[in-house]
């Protein structure tokens, strides 16, 4: 078994794989939009290639290398014991750095979008896939918001705002629900949502993690009274709560993550298939502000916006009824952004000393 998985005829597999899937999915991000493409061919260890054939995906394939390298290595040790060989030792130290790299990448990183149409700024990104529940009481645009990760949420648990003009309680919370206005149920005064939901049904967890929709039910207590919050991902607004004289607005939303920078959508800019609508090419010339100092940039495919460790990619666009462009930008925030290089420095230095050790013994033998 450790002679079949160190096998270089399995390297050499894999690899062909990843160039297939790489090439493959970089194509289909024209089509298919970059989180679509990221999840079919990246983040998956298998998908069905023409609707039906079971074709590996880059996670199986790279688990599968990692493997093999670790074989190799192990097989090989006593080989690289030799000062000869240290340089492949090096390189092969570069390669499982490599694989580290990806692993903290892919479970470390932090991944949103962020929505502009041209002319509009943001200096906030909301994640795909996590939630949360937020309050404020300011409806402008510069609004002081409140918020707490739903990702661990528990029946009967005190969310511990801050505040001590209510106290809220998590009655019931689904990762995936429907929301419906029931005619059935009696109209309450206590139950409080802004869109008139009154019941919620949990729903099985969606194969596309992004199209779950979120809703809760929760105990909200204030002046001595317990009323019902009922708040969805599908809320077409906040639901304002009077409390003491003041207005509150609740929502639950996805998670947002303020950027150490402002960014506006100066252009963008779409091209299409001649008589058809499917995107040929489309990029967005942004301005990022930094405090005092501007810059201007062009994002388009492959080639991003890189900032510290925040690394924006052009997603996708679409358009509302009137016509509107808007723009979708990727936003990764990676920890181990510089991992990579590393590795490859590790991989260049140990190749460059194996082939001059190589030729320092060439010549000593003639």
């Amino acid at each position: 078994m450790i002679k079949f998985l160190s096998s270089a005829r399995l390297t050499v597999v894999c690899l062909f794989l990843l160039f297939i899937l790489t090439f493959w999915g970089t194509i289909a991000q024209v089509g298919q939009g970059l989180y679509a493409a990221q999840e079919r061919f990246f983040n998956s260890f298998f998908f069905l290639a023409a609707g039906f054939i079971p074709f590996p995906g880059a996670q199986l394939v790279l688990w599968v290398l990692f493997i093999n390298l670790i074989a190799s290595t192990i097989v090989t040790f006593k080989k690289y014991s030799q000062w000869t060989n240290a340089g492949l030792f090096i390189t092969h130290c570069g390669l499982l750095l490599y694989f580290v790299a990806a692993f903290m990448v892919f479970h470390v990183s932090q991944e949103s979008s962020l929505r502009l149409a041209e002319g509009e700024s943001t200096n906030v990104s909301v994640s795909y896939l996590e939630w949360e529940l937020a309050y404020w009481m300011d409806q402008s645009q510069d609004r002081r918001v409140t918020a707490f990760d739903a990702k661990d949420f528990k029946e009967g648990q005190n969310i511990p705002f801050e505040n001590k003009d209510f106290s809220i309680r998590v009655e019931k919370y689904f990762s995936n629900s429907d929301a419906y206005n029931d005619p059935g149920v009696p109209n309450r005064s206590d139950i409080l949502n802004a869109s008139g939901i009154t019941l919620l049904k949990p729903q099985p967890q969606m194969k596309e993690r992004d199209q779950n929709i979120a809703g809760g039910i929760f105990d909200l207590n204030f002046a001595h009274q317990s009323h019902t919050l009922i708040l969805s991902g599908v809320d077409s607004g906040p639901t304002a709560v009077n409390i003491d004289g003041k207005t509150y607005y609740f929502v639950l939303r996805h998670k947002n993550y303020p950027l150490p920078f402002t960014i506006r959508l100066d252009h963008f800019k779409a091209e299409f298939h001649p008589g058809t609508q499917m995107a040929k090419s489309y990029e967005s010339t942004v301005t990022i502000s930094m405090g005092p100092s501007e810059r201007q940039a062009r994002i388009f495919m492959n080639n991003p916006l890189r900032y510290k460790d925040y690394t924006l990619y052009q997603a996708s666009y679409d358009a509302d009824n009137g016509g509107r462009q808007y723009s979708t930008l990727a936003v990764v925030k990676n920890f181990a952004r510089i991992l990579p290089y590393i590795g490859c420095l590790v991989v260049f230095f140990g190749l460059a000393l194996h082939y001059l050790i190589q030729a320092f013994i060439a010549k000593a033998r003639v």
